[in-house]
């Protein structure tokens, strides 16, 4: 498979803010000038990112895969979701079925002074139907007439791109390929941590009931640490499930660094008192062990699944937790 053909996959098998941050980082390397645009504090009216002094604007859509949906469904989310982002570039919203102009008041505090929109790219994560353009295409054309234009050219062009015409439009990299291979493969772990069991929660939940009864002034703050923990656990699973199904020797690398995790954690639990109050040491124990490893493969992912090994260790781990002694006598 060639690099531009398994990055055309990689864009396809994103969606949501994992693709859309794809894209802007991939833009970003290859476009001098390249400007993300943040949605806070109050939206990013439409426009993901733009280029070329303001000139050239850049909107993503990357729906969620659900294989239930078909063709045509997706056709019209697509020309929904776009159409709107080009409504409020251009000032307008609907009333009564009527398009109105309206003051987007972002557009001002995005864009340079004096600069217009003379193109805008459209991004999708699916592109395999030619019906989405005549509408978006006809659509756009009513909103410049009925746009007063004050950051969209009324002479502005617009174009549909999908992950094909996206791979295809520069030249790919091993480093975009690496980038892109660590967004599908996380991707794809929180999607099995959705549904991943926890096989033997009973020691984890026991330690975690016991320092309930420890800080009880405490209580809301353990139990979203308690939630935390068995998310990060289910992380750290489906990290080790996807490793053993497509990456066996990076498994047996992780089976290894499990085993001076717990050698390094039941240290530190045992030279404490108080272990329960050694828990963010653990973690960093853990991350210290997994970034040398699969830090450059896999970036902030090893901090969930570090934090995840700690949660697994919480029950594993040979040291019991034991509420202090409220006898003087």
């Amino acid at each position: 498979m060639s690099l531009i053909q398994e990055y055309a996959e990689s864009l396809a098998a994103l969606a949501g803010n994992d693709f859309e941050s794809e894209v802007c980082a991939r833009l970003q390397s290859v476009i001098l000038g390249f400007q993300t645009v943040p949605a806070k504090p109050q939206g990013d009216a439409g426009l993901d990112g733009f280029s070329h002094d303001g000139e050239r604007g850049y909107c993503c859509y990357g729906p969620e895969h659900d294989e239930f949906k078909t063709n045509k469904q997706r056709e019209n989310a697509i020309i929904e979701k776009f159409k709107s982002d080009l409504r409020r570039l251009c000032e307008l919203e609907f009333a009564k079925k009527k398009l109105v102009c309206i003051e987007c008041p972002e557009m001002a505090t995005i864009l340079p002074d004096g600069r217009k929109l003379k193109h805008i790219s459209l991004l999708l994560n699916w592109f395999e139907s030619h019906r989405v353009l005549n509408p978006i295409f006809t659509a756009f054309a009513e909103y410049r007439v009925t746009s007063i234009c004050r950051y969209v050219d009324v002479d502005a062009s617009v174009v549909v791109l999908g992950p094909k015409e996206l791979a295809n439009q520069y030249a790919v990299d091993e480093s975009t390929i690496i980038r892109a291979r660590q967004r599908v493969f996380a991707r794809r772990v929180q999607q099995i941590a959705r549904t991943v069991a926890i096989e033997n929660p009973k020691d984890f939940e026991s330690k975690m009931a016991i320092l309930r009864e420890i800080r009880p002034d405490q209580l809301a703050a353990v139990e979203s640490l308690t939630e935390q923990f068995r998310h990060y656990w289910r992380m750290s699973l489906a990290f080790e499930r996807e490793l053993d199904e497509t990456l066996p020797t990076l498994h047996r690398t992780l089976e290894e660094n499990r085993k001076r995790i717990l050698t390094r954690v039941s240290q530190l639990m045992l030279s404490s008192r108080e272990p329960w109050n050694e828990l963010g040491k653990a973690s960093d124990i853990a991350q210290d062990f997994l970034e040398r490893d699969f830090g450059k493969l896999y970036g902030s992912l090893v901090q969930d699944v570090s934090s995840g090994e700690i949660a697994r260790l919480i029950g594993e781990c040979p040291v019991g937790w034991e509420k202090p002694s409220t006898d003087h006598g």
